[in-house]
């Protein structure tokens, strides 16, 4: 092509920058919908406000339904957010009739004993009549408590009976909270909503929990197997928690019991009260570290334990009433670290989390540096996800030398900054001829093998003490001076 005069183009930068995506909290659980949106059932709804934790799922103040006692948690408490959470409590099917009668009005207005009324269901008729008054008769709204109050118009009436039908978490089971896809239309339920959040948000959950559920065992399993493979390729935590029943000296055999050993889990026991709420551990453990994550740039090299929790006791439920405990830290919450689980204790700065171990570590168990931290097996999943998401583009592209090198020096940076804030103690990327065959080249299949030196807690710090005479020497000198 004949050219005349000053040309120029574009070419790619010969190192790229690497992108980190948010790793929100996910919960799947039940919520008060009846409150907020009815058609919130079985969706990966991003929440960023209190605004749309009422818009979406009724609000914060109903902690007995796991999903708000979340969204409590770390809007209020925490300030941590986005969260995605998972509402499973379907109006359709989890739900209850009841009926009140005789109620007395003062003022003309009403306030129903029940929280969770669906008000499309609500039916107001005069006591001892049974035609229900047409709906320009009488207003019904909820109040900030989460029950509905009934305002008559008009003529007044003295007593009104009414029926309705209101949510019924007792309803929701461990099954609803797994979920699956339906055959028939391959819609997705309960945990199996998980791989929407990246394609919805462009977000990679980074902790999964299910409050009052995890000790399932068909829940646990979920997690588990989702904390390994989101969208069958990212990674998160899992957060666990041991049945509330079970007291101190029962715990470790019930992690046993339940088969609670996995690198990709995080093992609670006990409870959190404050004031009179009473949350989940899985729940405060999940606000606690995304809240220590936000303020490391979202690097969760940092682990949650030792931070305070933001609660003022530990409880366990005795029959059916909950009991405060006070854990001694050098014995009975150091022996529960010591197989693998996190709790809560009382110490000098604050109500802390106490445990920096995954679920794996036990007596004779896993000793892999990789697994049994808490802050180290989420590096590692974080460092996994990043360049998963950021080598995307790349797949299907000629893999000649310079994208090759591209993809190593880019990598390369990205460990030397993570090195340099010092959330790493070393990390560099290097490609391999013994794990890259001739034939695996020939099918496109390439591997780089990265070396990761993450930072772990000081988790016991020994000083040693030592009388030195030297210094009634200097003592001696200086008198006789």
């Amino acid at each position: 092509m004949f050219q005349h005069g000053s040309y120029s183009k574009e070419v790619a930068t010969s190192i790229r920058g690497i992108v980190t995506a948010k790793n929100p909290i996910v919960v799947v659980g039940t919520a008060p919908i009846n409150m907020g949106d009815l058609t919130n059932v079985n969706k990966a709804q991003l929440i960023t406000s209190a605004e749309e934790a009422m818009k979406y799922f009724g609000g914060t103040g109903d902690i007995s339904f796991t999903i708000s006692e979340v969204l409590d948690a770390c809007l209020n408490l925490y300030n941590v957010k986005p969260i995605v959470a998972i509402n499973v409590l379907d109006p359709t099917r989890h739900k209850t009739q009841a009926s009140e009668s005789n109620l007395a009005t003062v003022q003309q207005k009403v306030t129903l004993e029940k929280k969770g009324i669906i008000l499309s269901t609500l039916k107001v008729k005069i006591a001892s009549q049974s035609e229900a008054l047409p709906a320009e008769r009488y207003h019904a709204y909820f109040e900030t408590s989460g029950l509905v109050t009934i305002e008559i118009i008009g003529e007044g009436i003295p007593r009104v009976d009414v029926e309705y039908e209101y949510l019924d978490p007792t309803k929701v089971n461990k099954l609803d909270i797994v979920g699956g896809i339906d055959p028939n239309t391959l819609t997705r339920k309960g945990f199996e909503c998980i791989d929407e959040v990246f394609n919805k948000y462009n977000m990679i959950p980074g902790v999964l929990i299910a409050p009052g559920y995890s000790h399932e065992p068909e829940v646990k399993a979920i997690i588990e197997s989702k904390a390994c493979s989101i969208n069958s390729k990212f990674g998160a935590m899992g957060i666990i928690d041991i049945p509330e029943t079970v007291n101190y000296g029962d715990a470790i055999l019930k992690k046993k019991e339940l088969n609670i050993i996995d690198e990709d889990l995080i093992l609670c026991f006990g409870k959190g009260k404050l004031g009179d709420k009473i949350y989940h551990l899985s729940t405060l453990t999940a606000g606690l570290m995304s809240n220590i994550d936000a303020n490391n740039d979202g690097v969760p090299f940092e682990s949650p334990s030792n931070k305070n929790l933001k609660v003022n006791a530990l409880v366990i439920k005795n029959s059916e009433n909950y009991e405060e405990i006070l854990l001694d830290e050098e014995q009975q919450a150091n022996l529960l670290n010591e197989n693998g689980m996190v709790t809560g204790i009382r110490r000098s700065n604050g109500f802390v989390l106490w445990g920096n171990r995954t679920a794996i570590y036990q007596p004779g168990g896993s000793t892999d540096p990789k697994d049994i931290w808490i802050p180290s097996k989420r590096m590692f999943k974080f460092i996994a996800n990043t360049l998963i998401l950021n080598t995307a583009q790349d797949i299907d592209r000629p893999m000649n030398y310079s994208r090759a090198e591209l993809i190593q020096n880019s990598i390369n940076t990205f460990l030397a900054g993570l090195v340099s804030a010092q959330k790493l103690l070393g990390g560099r990327i290097e490609f391999l001829r013994e794990e890259n065959s001739l034939g695996d080249m020939l099918e496109g299949k390439f591997k780089w093998h990265i070396y990761l030196g993450a930072v772990l807690p000081g988790e016991s710090l020994h000083f040693i003490l030592e009388y030195d005479p030297s210094y009634q020497e200097v003592f001696v000198e200086k008198l006789a001076s």
